[in-house]
């Protein structure tokens, strides 16, 4: 099975690749390279590797060696063990991944059996953590290329991916910032994800635009790319929501934050940074990076049954929403 990406800096690491993956020997010298040390196949197959992982909780690192569009608070989050040993069982269940599953099983519908001359389509996973939404694809015929920053999160896709699939079913895994994905070619990839927010875990508009035209620019034309992500009205309806959002609103005019940023202790970790839009703001977000073709569903608390129509009022009502792009 082959995979025509090329991936030329050492920001990436492919543990499983799927035969025909080609890497180039060629070094530049970036900052996700520097900062993400030795990232090659010791590090996904020795889980007491902890060369990635912060030895101390109240550490905290220098600018320069976070990776861009990434908090002090996330970096740390994405180096956790047990952030991602507990990840599956944290999210079963949840309905959220209920309604995500059915707007995928619509638009990425199991393939027909595949020869060795016409294999299935390529879908990459941006931030696929634990392989939670990618896996039940590459057992549906695609081929798949997992995107991850966090390594012990990528280490676990490997144990799923090791013991449940064959050889010729595994994915490609990518230790990679979502920011900076230079390296993989245009036009190689048939279809794209990016589910539960991960796009709102990238700090700064600037840098989630620049995640959003890498995926537009790596997408084959027709390709789709599915993406969810969280409401930023919603917070309204929490106790204090509208304090948070005057709070919020006095930061954005003295440039302290976006609209929309949240700080929150998160599973044990301090300073967790997500951000939440507004549903014009995610509509300019991709319209701006060359999504103009975006179908929308919304997302109700507690929903798992998916839902074609956008209820009324539904920037107070609904948790976030899920947009098909082309």
């Amino acid at each position: 099975m082959r995979i025509d990406v090329v991936v030329d800096t050492p920001q990436f690491t492919t543990d499983t690749p799927i035969d025909g993956a080609t890497i180039t020997d060629r070094r530049r010298f970036e900052q996700v390279g520097r900062i993400s040390g030795k990232i090659g196949k010791a590090s996904l197959n020795n889980p007491e590797s902890n060369e990635n992982e912060p030895s101390d909780p109240r550490r905290i690192d220098a600018p320069w060696q976070v990776p861009v569009g990434v908090t002090q608070g996330n970096w740390d989050y994405v180096r956790a063990n047990q952030i991602a040993s507990d990840y599956d069982s944290f999210v079963d269940g949840d309905p959220l991944t209920r309604v995500d599953w059915q707007i995928i099983d619509r638009y990425l519908p199991a393939i027909d059996a595949q020869s060795e001359g016409n294999p299935g389509p390529v879908v990459a996973d941006f931030g696929c953590g634990t392989g939670r939404t990618l896996k039940p694809l590459l057992e549906r015929g695609y081929r798949g290329i997992g995107i991850d920053l966090s390594i012990p999160m990528l280490r676990e896709f490997k144990k799923k991916t090791d013991q449940n699939l064959s050889q010729h079913a595994c994915p490609l895994l990518l230790h990679a910032n979502l920011v900076e994905l230079d390296s993989l070619k245009s036009g190689s990839i048939d279809h794209g994800i990016c589910m539960f927010s991960t796009l709102g875990m990238i700090q700064n508009s600037v840098h989630r635009s620049s995640f959003l035209r890498h995926v537009r620019r790596i997408l084959k034309p027709g390709g789709q790319f599915i993406l969810h992500a969280h409401n930023t009205w919603f917070h309204l309806r929490h106790p204090g929501g509208i304090r948070w959002a005057i709070g919020n609103a006095c930061g954005c005019i003295l440039g302290k934050n976006e609209f929309g940023d949240r700080i929150a202790n998160y599973r044990g970790l301090k300073q967790m940074f997500i951000h939440s839009f507004r549903r014009r703001e995610l509509w300019s977000d991709l319209t701006n990076s060359g999504f103009t073709d975006q179908t929308w569903f919304g997302i109700k608390p507690g929903q798992t049954v998916l839902d074609d129509r956008l209820p009324l009022a539904s920037d107070l009502r609904l948790v976030g929403w899920v947009v098909v792009c082309r």
